[in-house]
């Protein structure tokens, strides 16, 4: 018998049954109120033997009384159970608990940025990376007394060589700004890399008004330092200056930051089946959370029954394409019936001119005419502009490998049309792909197509159509739409992207009731944070109502907002546009990670798409199915913050709009709404997408 299992564990033990130290804290500068509290606790740890205290705000919270203060004060204390209302205190009980499990956990596990690090699990090594496996839990402390805790495996990874090492290897590569780790500390405290000090070990720092070598006598006194030795000045995340010896650190590594050559490698390690993950998984997590003195668990308690949530599987959606013709799957139904839209597309090739020589060239050419057959076959005309006819002689043939590709291309979109083919070999596009979504889509609104060259590219099937996907969806074609209605009218996708500091709104702006897109829009107006501010909403609200009425006629009778991450926008705004012309709404969150796994065990373990868990108007669901050596899926978390629709049937359209990425024959798991949403508010934060685009019922940013 088939038992369903969600990595999240309940606790028979009530929040309220828990006493906490609770002691208020004078706030001695407004800004400061959430730094003030680290530093507080940092001094309490020391004089109060290490026992795990946190803070949150002007609170100080422990499970039990602080004793030793030394110069410091508070303005009161209290020992009692949490205020389940507040906040404030729930958040200080999950981050005490957590606390707690690293203390428990020492010394069998190290704390790496968050994260549980085994130190018996023995790292493996690929391509100059060390890969660790580690735990990912979080608590969650509800306003009905329940305590959860979701666990996940996770990787974490680190350069093998040091600073130092990289110093000698590769002096350019060490640069200001650079983020680096102290590898060296049980924590891994993360820096940024200042400069090379202008004095050596043996010299005295102003800093520590000692010499390195000095220092290290009184702590680790068995250390032998060469006096010549390197000195470097890295900042903390309060600006203060600390000098390191450069072997102590190494460069700061996560999976976004790995060169694209390397992944390959890595993904073979950490794409783990479900079953070695779950296997890994579970009982290390339960064993680990199971040491918290003041709970108590019941092992079933990770059975989603018994966690009381109802488990139910989706069926998938036929989709529509041309002929009038239906299929499970993009690739069937585009080999039996072609697109759903058809008609005629301008395309313009902009080959690179390192492809000069007679044998590239040629393959430049068979490779276009596949192209143009395919797409007959599909329903669509691929019209070959003639107007960058020519240009390939003006331009020098490192283009685009050169330094100054940027301002090479300078002058170079206005002699292309329609949808622009970039077809240039791998080291070509690697190095200028970047340059070329910026000159051609952020500053010229001409969108591109990037083909690389290369056999298995050229002699690929599928990705031959997955080309022209992209060819039809930048010029406006649909490729395909679902074959029943989805519950609601319209549906709006919206995201802020945050990147180096800068955040943006994006919108895909409308998805109609077939699945199909009516009308994308990148709003260039910035946000100040992770909330879009009510005037962006007022105009988003606004855009959908006249898109919608412009394509069908008439106004939607209901919306569905899908906002990727939390939702802390103005609802009451939205009902006070919608209401007086009689339109309802719901407003949905779909978080992508989320720190859980869903997994059915029957002699092992094993993931099933479509299948989904939910409670009341929460839901975890599992879109995709990948193969197990492609790893184990991840499941969405689908929050309805309003309750007009039923969420099964809030669930049901996400699940559906999953199957409406038109670009790719691949499946992805995030539905079209929020998954456009951030590829067009990330394009716009690069400026690769113009903020005055014509393309506004087209997909730029795919």
């Amino acid at each position: 018998m088939n038992q369903y299992y969600l990595t999240e564990w309940r606790a028979l033990t009530k929040a309220t049954d828990v006493t906490l130290h609770l002691y208020t804290v004078p706030l001695q500068d407004p800004s400061s109120r959430h730094t003030q509290g680290g530093k507080l606790i940092f001094q309490l740890n020391k004089l109060n033997n290490f026992q795990p205290i946190v803070f949150f705000d002007q609170y100080i919270a422990s499970f039990e009384e602080i004793k030793q203060w030394g110069n410091e004060a508070f303005l009161q204390y209290e020992a009692r159970p949490i205020n389940l209302s507040r906040n404030v205190e729930r958040t200080l009980l999950e981050r005490l608990l957590k606390k707690q499990l690293e203390r428990l956990g020492h010394p069998q596990y190290m704390m790496n940025r968050g994260k549980f690090r085994s130190k018996q699990a023995h790292p493996q090594s690929t391509s100059g990376l060390l890969v660790y496996p580690a735990l990912d839990l979080n608590v969650n402390v509800s306003e009905t007394d329940e305590i959860v805790f979701g666990f996940d495996l996770t990787h974490q990874f680190e350069y093998r060589e040091n600073l130092l090492q990289q110093f000698k290897r590769e002096p350019k590569s060490v640069a200001t700004g650079m983020r680096v780790i102290d590898s060296t500390h049980p924590k891994s405290y993360e820096y940024e890399f200042v400069e090379v000090a202008p004095y050596r070990a043996s010299e005295v720092s102003p800093i520590l008004k000692c010499s390195i070598i000095d220092y290290f006598a009184k702590k680790d006194p068995k250390r032998v330092i060469a006096p010549d030795a390197l000195v470097v000045h890295v900042k903390d995340r309060n600006n203060q200056i600390l000098p390191y010896l450069p072997e102590q650190l190494k460069q700061s590594c996560s999976f976004e930051t790995i060169p694209a050559k390397q992944l390959g490698a890595v993904n073979r390690i950490i794409k783990l089946s479900p079953d070695a993950r779950m296997s890994k998984l579970m009982p290390e997590a339960l064993d680990l959370i199971g040491r918290l003195p003041m709970l108590q668990f019941e092992r079933k308690d990770v059975r989603a029954a018994r966690l009381g949530y109802t488990i139910k599987t989706l069926q998938s959606p036929r989709l529509r394409f041309g002929k009038g013709r239906t299929a499970s799957y993009a690739k069937g139904g585009l080999n039996q019936g072609g697109v759903f839209e058809t008609g005629e597309a301008t395309v313009s090739f902009f080959v690179d001119p390192k492809l000069r020589d007679r044998q590239k060239l040629q393959q430049v050419l068979d490779f276009i005419k596949k192209l143009q057959n395919t797409s007959e076959r599909f329903g669509v005309t691929l019209n070959v502009s003639t107007k960058p006819k020519g240009l390939s002689q003006t331009l020098s043939t490192d283009l685009l490998q050169a330094e100054d590709v940027m301002f090479q291309l300078k002058n170079v979109p206005k002699h292309f049309e329609g949808v622009v083919v970039v077809i240039a070999e791998e080291a070509s596009l690697s190095h200028s792909y970047q340059a070329i979504k910026r000159e051609f889509g952020g500053k010229h609104d001409v969108v591109t197509q990037c083909v690389e060259l290369h056999d298995r590219v050229l002699n690929s099937e599928d990705t031959l159509y997955n080309i022209l996907l992209g060819v039809y969806v930048k010029a406006g074609l649909q490729p395909w739409i679902l074959g029943e209605p989805l519950h609601s009218d319209c549906f709006v996708g919206l995201d802020v992207s945050h990147e180096n500091g800068k955040h943006a709104s994006g919108v895909i702006q409308i998805i109609g009731k077939d699945g199909a897109m009516i009308k994308q829009k990148a709003l260039s107006t910035s946000e100040a944070g992770e909330k879009i501010s009510s005037e962006t909403m007022r105009e988003i609200v606004y855009d959908t109502l006249h898109a919608f009425e412009e394509q069908y006629g008439h106004v939607p009778k209901h919306l569905t907002f899908h906002r990727d991450g939390f939702g802390r926008e103005d609802l009451t705004l939205i009902d006070s546009i919608l209401s007086p012309r009689e339109i309802q709404f719901d407003y949905v969150e779909i978080l992508k990670n989320v720190n859980r796994r869903m997994a059915i065990h029957e002699k092992g373990w094993k993931t099933s798409q479509g299948l989904s868990y939910t409670k009341e108007r929460m839901g975890y669901l599992l879109s995709t199915n990948p193969h197990a050596r492609v790893g184990m899926a991840k499941p969405l978390k689908v929050v309805q913050q309003t309750t007009t629709l039923p969420f099964e049937a809030i669930l049901t359209d996400v699940y559906r709009l999953s199957f409406m990425h038109v670009h790719s024959l691949l499946k992805t798991r995030l539905p079209i709404t929020t998954h456009y949403a951030d590829l067009s508010s990330t394009f716009h934060n690069r400026g690769l997408l113009n903020a005055n685009t014509e393309h506004e019922e087209a997909l730029p940013f795919v």
